[in-house]
């Protein structure tokens, strides 16, 4: 095998599991109803820690046909944030979001609302770019809405070397089979563009459109890093700025395995979506 079938070879495996990551929906329906038993997508955040709620008060958590499928953020009194591949295709009146609800099994906190109406920005069908999409709530929030940032804070805060944060709800392993139930967070580090483009190539990886990120390594974890995961489909990545909290990203994809050191995570890049989100 050549080098460059090799590589060919890696980017084909990486766009697989890209796939997979997007159909976090696919792979929650086939798994039994389990109603708001707990979250029931592939794995989560890899590594990491317990989240602070008051920390994260604009984390949503997405259902659809009574299963959690996906994350999202708040970004006003009657609209969420997530990814265009958690909402593409889905009936809305099968959607909801839970809001403020750190452990998804303790129905004693947060809001449940309805999803009234949905748009997925276009280019995500087109060109697999801007995986964004906004859900409409058919009731306001008493949630805070997390700051979106803007062009300059996003150049600012996103250059390579610069800690960011991400939370989402899932497993504690790169197969998704230790569901805690509960709100995580982690930080990973803002890649080159080069990097995330060596790995998933320029069809797939777009600097202006995308984030690269990568978590530190686990003690004792074989290599394995902090990462995102399917479950974390749509969770906001923040920036702590002098200003407060600003949403820099939304996750979108990473590698066949949560958590290797081969691929990167990738992000839709919220400032160069501003425009369809507003």
């Amino acid at each position: 095998m050549t080098g460059e079938t090799a590589q060919s070879t890696r980017i084909v495996a990486v766009v697989a599991a890209t796939v997979a990551l997007g159909a976090c929906v696919a792979g929650a329906a086939a798994l039994p109803k389990a109603a708001e038993a707990g979250p029931m997508a592939k794995s989560s955040i890899i590594g990491g820690h317990r989240a602070d709620p008051a920390g994260w008060p604009f984390v949503v958590a997405l259902y659809f046909k009574g299963q959690f499928i996906c994350g999202g953020s708040v970004i006003s009194s009657t609209e969420v944030l997530t990814a265009a591949h958690c909402a593409k295709g889905l009936r809305i009146a099968k959607m909801r979001v839970v809001i403020g609800r750190p452990v998804l099994r303790d129905k004693s906190v947060g809001q449940k609302i309805e999803v009234i109406a949905k748009k997925v920005h276009p280019d995500f069908a087109k060109i697999q770019r801007h995986d964004v999409a906004v859900l409409t709530l058919a009731e306001a929030t008493t949630a805070s809405p997390v700051v979106l940032a803007d062009a300059t804070e996003d150049a600012t805060y996103t250059v390579p070397g610069t800690p960011l944060r991400v939370a989402g709800y899932g497993a504690r392993d790169q197969l998704g089979f230790r569901l805690p139930g509960f709100l995580k967070e982690t930080s990973e580090r803002v890649l080159s563009n080069k990097r995330c483009r060596r790995v998933y190539g320029k069809r797939f990886y777009s600097g202006k459109a995308m984030i690269c990120a990568q978590g530190r390594k686990i003690p004792r974890g074989r290599g394995v890093r902090t990462q995102i995961c399917a479950g974390d489909s749509g969770a906001p990545l923040v920036a702590d700025t002098p200003a407060g909290v600003r949403q820099v990203g939304v996750v979108s994809y990473a590698g066949l395995f949560c958590g290797d050191s081969f691929t990167p995570s990738s992000y839709a890049r919220v400032s160069d979506a501003l425009d369809f989100i507003d």
